[in-house]
């Protein structure tokens, strides 16, 4: 049997705004915006953006034993460990990543992924950056590993998220979905988003 997810793909919007946490994500996607305006180069470690991340981790992964740890200081500290390597990968989107860049992709995951956890990890790189990061979690990675993207077994070792990556890479390619969405459209959060509204 051939999985017909992405063959069938549809713009997922209005159901993902169904979910009452929706409107979270746009305020700490705003949070992160208004942290890029008003610092410019040095937005990374500014207090809204570490506000977006808390307030995505805490509506959207407020199970996960490691969210209930986080704290201004500790997402400060992981944010300035990694500043560098965030700054480099702003140059690229899913699209468009170079060979070089998978190695600082996965350093930066796994950075992540200790503090927060597999899907926190996920959830505010693609705050930081959602035109190279994908959001995952136990669904996606459940659904999608099935046919459409195997080797990322539970996503407990970073070098899965990229196997993820590279298979979402795929996916865009074989099912044109860039050309299924509005233009402007925050392409790799509908991407997932459609797996939420099955």
């Amino acid at each position: 049997m051939t999985d017909t997810l992405y063959a069938e793909f549809y713009d997922p919007t209005d159901k993902f705004l169904a979910e009452p946490r929706a409107f979270c994500y746009d305020l700490a996607a705003q949070l992160v915006t208004e942290a890029k305006q008003e610092a410019q180069d040095n937005w990374y470690n500014q207090e809204k953006t570490l506000k977006g991340i808390l307030l995505l981790l805490f509506t959207w992964n407020f199970a996960a034993r490691e969210t209930k740890k986080l704290n201004f200081n500790n997402v400060g500290s992981l944010i300035g460990n990694n500043e560098e390597d965030l700054k480099f990968l702003e140059h690229f989107s899913i699209e468009s990543v170079s060979d070089d860049a998978w190695v600082v992709i996965e350093r930066v995951f796994a950075g992540f992924m200790k503090l927060l956890g597999q899907t926190g990890a996920s959830k505010a790189l693609s705050l930081l950056n959602p035109y190279l990061f994908v959001m995952w979690d136990t669904a996606i990675r459940k659904r999608l590993k099935q046919e459409l993207i195997t080797g990322i077994g539970n996503g407990e070792r970073p070098e899965y998220y990229i196997t993820f990556l590279r298979g979402i890479q795929g996916i865009l390619k074989q099912y044109n979905i860039p050309k299924k969405l509005p233009q402007g459209s925050l392409l790799l959060r509908r991407l997932t988003s459609i797996i939420m509204s099955e």
